[in-house]
């Protein structure tokens, strides 16, 4: 069986909102903190994943899963992406052993670096992320990120993810 597509999938700016946008009285516009409903972009995952459901695997790089059990997590989620989670990027074995997982060395990247050498040692096939901050990707591994500024509510962001699982996924 050939081994499925590590998927890394962060929530916060991706599947929801990070931010809303308002006016205030003097009709400036204005930042506050997203407040719910969370994950309301699933279902767009789901539909945008679903030609593929059967060559990936879900790995949650989401802080929610670092403060969420991945049963918890796969609560959250509609059956078709809950049953594809299969680990997160914040592994017990590093939590228990130290804190690096809060130092500013704990990049979205080098967490995702450190999953793949520990998880899947050896797996030279590809893999993708989804997340609203790129900041951390090295130039030279961009092209494992999928940048979700606007959510995948934004169809350009849909498009590069449709675009990209195909050209990874499609023979």
């Amino acid at each position: 069986m050939e081994p499925r597509m590590p998927f890394f999938l962060d929530f916060d700016g991706t599947l929801h909102p990070m931010w809303i946008f308002e006016k205030n009285d003097r009709g400036r516009e204005i930042a506050k903190p997203y407040a719910g409903p969370w994950l309301i972009e699933a279902t767009t995952l789901v539909a945008l994943l679903a030609p593929y459901a059967d060559r990936i695997e879900i790995i949650i790089s989401s802080w929610w899963a670092y403060t969420r059990s991945l049963d918890e997590i796969r609560t959250l989620l509609p059956p078709a992406l809950a049953t594809h989670v299969v680990d997160s990027i914040w592994l017990p074995e590093l939590r228990a052993e130290s804190n690096d997982y809060l130092s500013h060395f704990a990049t979205r990247y080098n967490c995702i670096s450190i999953w793949l050498r520990r998880r899947r040692s050896g797996y030279t096939g590809p893999w993708l992320a989804l997340d609203d901050d790129g900041d951390s990707f090295p130039e030279d591994q961009c092209e494992h990120l999928v940048l979700a500024r606007g959510t995948l509510a934004d169809p350009a962001v849909q498009s590069t993810l449709a675009d990209r699982l195909k050209e990874l996924l499609e023979p």
